[in-house]
């Protein structure tokens, strides 16, 4: 209501849009009908701009408006023109309120604006109208209720004793309504009817998707949700009820241009309009950095309009363009960010490669914000019978993985990735599938698990006479003998790892496995061989340009020279980890790094620093999910308190 007024007191034309069912109407009522006193006369029209028939043509508002206003029939001119020019001279000065509901167009809007004065023109449209905008219009985009306004309409409806008995039922059921007012009404009319009717009995009708936009209509159509988006859906054109059919098919929750693009067939800038058209008609929801989303009850419309009006070979071509599309860019940025790892996929062939992105921060934020929608489009492409793209997408995903971490989803990614590989027979995939997902047990430390799957990839690995996939599994094998604390067999299972990359001439993978025989050998207690070893990888990783590679090198360089006693050399190695693990986006590596800092300046009895380091490497674990933060707030906890802040000294510079 506030916003209404603002809006008003600058500008006498206030336009409120939004999707049909969001109160629209009600809003514009319940203000206006505030502001009574303060005006001479109310002047209300519905325009039937979304009525299921033809809106009305302007002559027939202004007919009545004339004759509100005192004008003989005989005296109302035949013409447009003419009438819209009486209208204006009639209410010139004068103060009225009018109402304009239901609008379709600007055009039809126009006619119907009073001449100059102090009246209050408000007008209500699925359409934006932008084009008002030259008649000094302000604009007020009218959104759902959210959980808690839509749980106050329904207790409007039906009695706070059943939302209190039900609570979380209620939650539901409102969420399940997208919290859209006249969905809300839907279902709150049918249970005010029904007083013997649980709430969970409600929620259960409609958690079936396809029975949702059915379930939501009450009396003899009075209220039917699926009614009000078919009036929005019949007002577009051919193209844009297309692109409506379509983009609804896209299984992640928003989208960007290129994606939209993809499902419609169309360049970018043909796509970029059609959005717009959608959003103008309040059927489509735009976020910021030309994001697109649905409404979830408009989704479900969109995708019942789909399977009446689409084929299912014209539904799977455009699925199949928007899975390509994914697949295309998500090769594109593991390339960016790991240019040297091998692949099974065959996008990664030097012919394919598409150039998508100008650095490894742009190519990792894309993995970051897609990350949801290349999860669904894996899944979707699994569930189509596409299962060797499904794995492929998650293969491309690893250096978000890796850098990142997100330990649930990758796992449950991975584990469509094998069932995918299984799926289309292609063992191979399956050792690869195998091998990243003993990575992420590795990462959440269940090493037992880790053991099986690397044990299982190894063994297809080799029957398959795969060399380069024997020795992932080999190098996943040594990582959880380490960690188990069998250092020797660990750097035999590494040393045989190395050797096959030798063989293979791949200076990476020899790299990699030197990396961690220095760990190893550093874990044993042999830190002048770990250091000598690691410093050499350093200088492989650095020509190789693999950042991340380099801060897990400098981490591991740094945990050598701290066990060596190498106080000042350790605390510089690890300096320069945090470094480049901040420049790469790599906040695992970062908080790892933070991690030995802190033992470092615990050994140099610097407890506000060891402090720092440890509270910053904590935020970081917490924020990924990574277990490690159990082990740093014991750690923490175990640390002297703090000095009250006006006895504490500046703290020195971080090491």
């Amino acid at each position: 209501m506030r916003e209404l007024e603002d809006l008003a007191s600058a500008s006498g034309l206030v336009v409120v849009s939004g999707p049909g069912g969001v109160g629209k109407t009600t809003l514009a009522l319940r203000w206006l009908h505030q502001l009574t006193d303060r005006y001479e006369g109310q002047l209300f029209v519905d325009l039937h701009g979304f009525s299921g028939t033809e809106p009305l043509p302007p002559d027939e508002p202004l007919g009545r408006f004339l004759r509100a206003l005192g004008t003989g029939a005989e005296s109302i001119p035949s013409g447009i023109d003419e009438q819209a020019a009486l209208f204006r001279s009639l209410t010139s000065g004068r103060r009225l309120i009018v109402m304009l509901d239901n609008a379709v167009s600007a055009a039809q809007v126009r006619p119907l604006l009073p001449g100059a004065g102090s009246s209050l023109v408000v007008v209500t449209s699925r359409h934006r109208l932008s084009g008002l905008v030259v008649d000094g219009a302000r604009f007020l985009d009218v959104h759902p209720l959210g959980v808690h306004g839509a749980l106050e309409l329904l207790k409007h409806l039906i009695g706070a004793d059943r939302i209190a008995a039900e609570h979380e039922n209620a939650r539901s059921l409102v969420s399940l309504c997208g919290t859209l007012p006249l969905a809300v009404c839907a279902s709150g009319a049918r249970l005010a009817a029904r007083r013997h009717w649980p709430i969970a009995r409600a929620v259960a009708e409609l958690d079936d998707e396809a029975r949702r936009l059915a379930a939501l209509r009450a009396g003899e159509g009075d209220i039917s949700v699926d009614a009000v988006f078919n009036a929005s859906y019949q007002a577009l054109d051919a193209q844009q009820a297309r692109a409506y059919r379509l983009l609804s098919l896209h299984p992640g929750r928003d989208f960007g241009l290129a994606a939209a693009a993809s499902l419609v067939d169309a360049d970018e800038d043909d796509a970029r309009e059609l959005l717009q058209g959608l959003v103008d008609a309040s059927l489509l929801l735009e976020d910021a950095d030309e994001r697109y989303r649905f409404h979830d009850l408009v989704r479900l419309h969109a995708r019942d309009k789909a399977l009446e009006s689409d084929t299912a070979s014209d539904r799977g071509t455009a699925l199949a363009r928007l899975i390509d599309r994914y697949l295309t860019v998500a090769v594109a940025a593991d390339l960016v960010l790991l240019p040297g790892r091998w692949h099974l996929g065959d996008r990664y062939a030097a012919e394919n490669r598409p150039e998508v992105f100008h650095d490894r921060h742009a190519a990792l934020g894309w993995l970051e914000q897609e990350h949801a929608n290349l999860a669904a489009v894996a899944r979707e492409a699994h569930d189509s019978g596409l299962h060797a793209v499904a794995w492929q997408i998650c293969e491309a995903m690893w250096p978000l993985f890796l850098q990142h971490k997100r330990q649930p989803s990758w796992i449950r990614l991975h584990e469509l990735g094998r069932a995918a590989a299984e799926a289309c027979g292609d063992r191979r995939a399956q050792a690869r599938m195998l091998e990243a997902l003993g990575m992420s047990y590795l990462s959440v430390q269940e090493f037992g698990a880790a053991r099986q799957r690397y044990e299982d990839a190894l063994s297809l690995e080799r029957d398959t006479g795969h060399r380069l996939g024997e020795a992932a599994a080999l190098e996943g094998l040594g990582i959880a003998e380490r960690a188990t604390g069998d250092t020797f067999h660990a750097i035999e299972l590494f040393t045989e790892a190395r050797d096959a990359h030798a063989d293979l001439g791949r200076p990476r993978g020899i790299a990699l496995m030197q990396r961690h025989i220095g760990e190893t050998l550093s874990s044993a207690g042999r830190h002048h061989d770990a250091i000598e070893t690691l410093t050499g990888v350093l200088d492989a990783f650095s020509q190789l340009d693999e950042p991340y590679h380099r801060a897990r090198t400098l981490t591991c360089l740094g945990r050598a020279r701290l066990r060596a006693g190498q106080l000042d050399e350790a605390a510089s190695a690890l300096r320069g980890a945090r470094e480049v693990a901040r420049e790469s986006s790599a906040p695992q590596v970062e908080a790892d790094a933070l991690v030995e800092s802190a033992l470092v300046a615990a050994r140099q009895d610097d407890p506000a620093t060891e402090r720092d380091c440890l509270e910053r490497a904590l935020a970081i674990y917490c924020r990924l999910g990574s277990p490690q933060a159990a082990a740093v707030s014991v750690q923490l906890a175990e640390l002297p308190p703090a000095p009250a802040p006006d006895d504490r000294p500046p703290p020195p510079e971080t090491p």
